[in-house]
């Protein structure tokens, strides 16, 4: 759309974000991590951070979103799409919108930041679990995220990264609704993959920070969030 991603370094710039900075004290300074309250859908919430002490942390270099592996099988248990928990659906609309509660505010995502379309299952992916099912390849992993990955497969020799992880999200036992599809059906998955990080660690790339102006303060060890000016523009654009 002609819009350019800006950094920036020893300074924010005020003139690309509007309204206050709602600032987060980092409690994983390794990784700028700072605390999740809860994570809600369609104003609901999901109840995964009730029982734990969740972080988040925000990479510009990744493209999608992660959350550990407790917290997606939480999600599937819920009915609710990841990148591997392929659902039934009419419409990627029926699951609304998507909250991270950070600090005490409500960062909305919108259905279409969360989701993908909703596809038609075909005969022969019925007939193979969905297996070859693809949405939408996934987004590259930050230099910080693929340092912290649990995941033995990523450092295998001669191993393209995308499959790795592809490869850890089918390993990850979520796929309860997909032996339920039928050939024709509606079905829908979401940007949400399966990654286990340090600390219980939530993570959100392009998606989120697109949307949010995000500041990194490493002298005062805090995160600003603030609303971009970015969603004036996209806005006016999609009504043209």
């Amino acid at each position: 759309m002609g819009m350019k991603s800006d950094l920036t370094f020893g300074y924010y710039d005020k003139a690309k974000f509007k309204g206050d900075v709602h600032w987060n004290e980092i409690l994983f300074k390794y990784m700028f991590g700072v605390r999740l309250d809860d994570v809600k859908f369609n104003g609901k919430s999901t109840g995964i951070c009730s029982s734990r002490d969740c972080l988040i942390t925000f990479d510009s270099g990744t493209s999608l979103m992660s959350m550990p592996a407790f917290a997606t099988a939480a999600l599937a248990q819920q009915g609710l799409p990841t990148s591997s928990n392929i659902v039934p659906c009419t419409s990627a609309a029926q699951f609304g919108d998507m909250t991270l509660v950070i600090g005490g505010k409500d960062y909305v995502l919108s259905t279409d930041e969360w989701m993908f379309p909703a596809q038609q299952v075909g005969l022969a992916q019925s007939e193979n679990g969905l297996a070859s099912m693809k949405f939408k390849k996934l987004g590259p992993l930050g230099p910080q995220i693929m340092a912290q990955v649990d995941v033995d497969s990523l450092q295998a020799p001669n191993k393209n990264v995308t499959e790795s992880i592809n490869a850890q999200i089918e390993a990850d036992g979520i796929k309860k609704h997909h032996s339920s599809l039928a050939a024709g059906q509606m079905a829908c998955a979401s940007t949400i993959m399966t990654m286990d990080i340090a600390k219980s660690m939530f993570l959100v790339g392009d998606v989120f920070m697109r949307k949010y102006y995000t500041i990194f303060d490493r002298q005062n060890d805090r995160v600003g969030l603030a609303e971009a000016v970015t969603n004036d523009r996209i806005a006016a654009l999609q009504t043209k």
